[in-house]
C-alpha cells in the first residue's frame, strides 16, 4: 500500500472480526462509527430510519478462515444507488485520482475489499481518508485466509450489499481457482446490478474475459515465448469477468517486470481458446490506472507509467516445445492524461505500431 498514516481516531474506529467472534466492540466504537456515518454521508441521500441495534439486519458473523476488519458503521445496509465504474491499477502504490473515482462511485455506500492475504486495515484507512467528496458509510476488508471458505454466508452477504467491490493484489489463483463458485457467482452479480468494481495487480488481472491464472506459478516472458504451451502458461476464463473487458486480457507490473512477451503469449493462447478474434491485451505499468465509465476511458498515473494496448488477430503457431510465432499484432501506448471512447479503437488511435513474433523473438514492424 505504501505509507498510509493511521490517526489515533482511526485506530479507535477499527474493528476486526475473526472466525466467528467479535473482538473489541465497545459502546464508544459504536457511537463513533455512527457519528462518522451521520456526519459524512451525502446530505442529498435519504436518511436511514432510526433503528434499535436489535432491529438492524446485519450480515452473519464470519466462520473459520474468514477475517473482517475496517470501518463497519452500524452494520445496516445503506441502500445507495452507485455509479457504474471499472477501475484497473497495475500494482505498486495506488494511483490516488483513480482511487478517488472508485470511492466516489459508491455514493456514500458500502465498500468491500476482498483479499486472501495482507492487511485488514490498510485499504479502509486509504479509502475512508481524504480521498473523495463522498465519504463511504462503511469500508471493510474481507480476508479469506482460507480461500475455499469464500462461500461463507458472511462473505456473500457483504458482497451482495456492496456499492463497490475492490480486489486487492496477491495471487490470482486464490481468486480464480480457489474461491468457490458461490463467491464467483456473487461477484458476477455485482456488475449486473451496475455497482462499481476495481482491482490492482492480481485483482485487476482477474477481471478480464481471459486471465493468466497463475495456477502453476508465475512465468517470465523469456520462458513463455520459448514454449507457449508450457504448463505455467495457464489461461482461463473468469466467471466474474467484467462486461467492459469482453475479449480482453489484463496483465500488471507490465514494463516494470518486462512482461510484454508473456502478454503476447497469453493473447495467442486466449485467441486459440476463444476461437474468434481479434483479442485485446492491456498491459498496466505500476502506479497507473485505467478507469472506464459510460463508454469512455481515462488513464492516470503517479509518474511516467502508461497503459499498453495490444490487439492480436493472429495467426499463431502454438506447438509444445516450439517458440511462439505470431502475426497480426498492433500496439498503442497510452500515457497519463489519455482519454477516449471505450471499447478502445486501434483504428481511431494515433501512434499505432505493427508488431510480430518470429520464433520467440518480438519485433516491431511487419514480417519481412
Amino acid at each position: 500500500m505504501g505509507g498510509r498514516e493511521e490517526t489515533a481516531d482511526r485506530r479507535q474506529a477499527d474493528l476486526t472480526v475473526r472466525g466467528g467472534g467479535r473482538d473489541g466492540l465497545t459502546q464508544r466504537l459504536a457511537s463513533l462509527g455512527l457519528a462518522v456515518l451521520l456526519a459524512c454521508v451525502d446530505s442529498s441521500a435519504p436518511s436511514p430510519p432510526d433503528l434499535e441495534p436489535d432491529d438492524i439486519d446485519r450480515c452473519p458473523e464470519p466462520g473459520p478462515g474468514i477475517e473482517i476488519g475496517g470501518f463497519v458503521g452500524t452494520g445496516a445496509d445503506t441502500h445507495r444507488i452507485p455509479h457504474r465504474r471499472l477501475v484497473l491499477m497495475g500494482g505498486g502504490r495506488e494511483e490516488d485520482a483513480a482511487a478517488r473515482m472508485f470511492v466516489e462511485a459508491a455514493v456514500s455506500g458500502d465498500i468491500v475489499v476482498l483479499r486472501t492475504s495482507g492487511s485488514l486495515t490498510s485499504y479502509p484507512e486509504y479509502f475512508i481518508g481524504a480521498l473523495a467528496s463522498f465519504t463511504p458509510a462503511t469500508v471493510i476488508t474481507v480476508r479469506t485466509s482460507n480461500p475455499e471458505s469464500g462461500a461463507d454466508p458472511s462473505v456473500l452477504c457483504r458482497v451482495s450489499r456492496a456499492e463497490a467491490v475492490w480486489l486487492a493484489g496477491g495471487n490470482q489463483w486464490n481468486y480464480l481457482g480457489r474461491w468457490p463458485s458461490e463467491l464467483h457467482d456473487s461477484l458476477a452479480v455485482v456488475a449486473e446490478r451496475d455497482a462499481t468494481v476495481g482491482g490492482t495487480s492480481a485483482g485487476a488481472v482477474s477481471l478480464g474475459e481471459g486471465a493468466f491464472d497463475a495456477r502453476y506459478g508465475t512465468v517470465t516472458s523469456e520462458d513463455a515465448l520459448a514454449d507457449p504451451m508450457r504448463r505455467e502458461v495457464s489461461v482461463s476464463r473468469p466467471v466474474f469477468s467484467q462486461p467492459e473487458l469482453n475479449g480482453i486480457l489484463v496483465d500488471s507490473h507490465f514494463m516494470d517486470r518486462r512482461r510484454e512477451g508473456r502478454l503476447l503469449v497469453f493473447l495467442a493462447r486466449f485467441l486459440a481458446d476463444r476461437g474468434e478474434g481479434p483479442v485485446v491485451g492491456i498491459g498496466m505499468d505500476e502506479g497507473t490506472a485505467l478507469t472506464i465509465e459510460a463508454g469512455d476511458y481515462q488513464v492516470t498515473s503517479r509518474g511516467d507509467g502508461a497503459v499498453w494496448m495490444y490487439e492480436v488477430g493472429g495467426p499463431a503457431r502454438l506447438v509444445p516445445g516450439v517458440p511462439l510465432t505470431l502475426d497480426g499484432i498492433r500496439r498503442v501506448r497510452l500515457p497519463a492524461g489519455s482519454v477516449g471512447r471505450w471499447p478502445f479503437s486501434f483504428d481511431a488511435s494515433g501512434g499505432v505500431e505493427v508488431m510480430h513474433v518470429d520464433s520467440g523473438v518480438v519485433d516491431v514492424g511487419p514480417r519481412g
